[in-house]
């Protein structure tokens, strides 16, 4: 999860260095769709025991960046 995160950062800084306009809407739609899998992820995590525990984190993480794909930013 830590990974995820500090990819998710530095996809959000480097949005900032650049002037293209559709290379930022790109890039801000890429720090959303890892950082809801991130909170699907963890909120998956919260559920169940076991091998359940683990298909509900990546249930979450999935549908986590499913719905963030849908977005404004990602249209």
């Amino acid at each position: 999860m830590r990974t995820a995160f500090i990819f998710g950062a530095a996809t959000l800084v480097l949005a900032a260095c650049t002037n293209n306009p559709q290379t930022n809407k790109e890039l801000r739609c890429a720090g959303e769709v890892l950082g809801a899998a991130t909170v699907g992820g963890v909120l998956g995590n919260q559920v169940g025991g076991g091998t359940g525990k683990s298909i509900a984190a990546a249930a979450g993480a999935g549908a986590g960046a499913a719905i963030a794909t849908q977005s404004a930013d990602c249209q």
